[in-house]
């Protein structure tokens, strides 16, 4: 039922980020949300002219499973610094090249791991910048999840 009131009202909305924060950090935006039956999670993407938001919420069986997801999720990234009061065991990271600007948080809220990513071809966006808005987005996402 209330899928169905969702879909009426404009579309499926993300769990744990709507629409109107996400476009408050990147600018108008398309959305979506798949499901996973595999983890029970699910990823969330946000879609404009010039960035991209991504939420991915997996389900963790154990919590020591989460130093593997999170090893794999940075994997290649640079400027690899922890994070506090997001969660538990988060960092954040960059990624991109030629053009692209990559910024990632990576972490683990009870039994859910998460990961968010902002990522933009702008060339007036900076990295401090891309990592501020990420920042604050994953301290959302981590809010919802508790």
């Amino acid at each position: 039922m209330i899928h169905l009131l969702l879909l009426f009202a404009g579309g499926i909305s993300c769990p744990v980020l709507n629409t109107a924060t996400a476009r408050g950090a990147i600018g108008e935006v398309q959305a979506s949300v798949t499901h996973s039956e595999k983890n029970a999670g699910f990823t969330c993407r946000f879609a404009g002219a010039e960035a991209e938001l991504t939420v991915e919420v997996s389900k963790l069986t154990a919590a020591s499973e989460f130093a593997h997801f999170a090893e794999s999720a940075c994997e290649g990234g640079r400027e690899v610094v922890p994070l506090t009061a997001i969660g538990n065991e988060a960092f954040a990271c960059s990624l991109g090249a030629g053009g692209q600007i990559a910024e990632k948080v990576v972490s683990r809220v009870r039994n859910q791991a998460f990961v968010i990513q902002v990522s933009a071809s702008d060339k007036a966006a900076t990295v401090k910048s891309m990592r501020r808005k990420i920042m604050m987005l994953a301290e959302q996402v981590a809010g919802n999840l508790f």
